[in-house]
């Protein structure tokens, strides 16, 4: 975890596997960096190589976590690996995700012949 660039925002970096394994883990280290912001926490996903339900699992944990009231969460997410996922759970829609890789911000479209 880091400092953000701006006072009370928290940068929480996550790289690897998200799955049932980690989960634990996962949710430990984000309740540690909600409860060191008092606005803004970026949840950064760019170095997430597999991102299963237990990692969807989180993100709704996180959003419905009492320390989360009042604070904003942010996702960088620059892979299909994550918002692949989040486009198919309907999550994409409802958090605020940046840095989104090309053509995830809608269905793919069939090759025009």
């Amino acid at each position: 975890m880091a400092k953000g660039p701006e006072p009370g925002h928290v940068v929480a970096a996550v790289t690897g596997m998200l799955d049932a394994a980690s989960n634990p883990l996962l949710q430990n280290t984000l309740l540690r960096a909600l409860r060191r912001t008092d606005r803004l926490l970026t949840l950064d996903l760019s170095g997430v190589t597999f991102f299963g339900s237990a990692g969807v699992t989180a993100l709704v944990w996180l959003g419905q976590h009492p320390e989360a009231a009042g604070k904003h969460v942010r996702v960088v997410a620059t892979s299909r690996v994550v918002t692949g996922p989040l486009e198919l759970t309907g999550l994409l829609d409802r958090l605020d995700v940046s840095g989104m890789p090309t053509g995830a911000d809608g269905p793919e479209q069939p090759p025009r012949r």
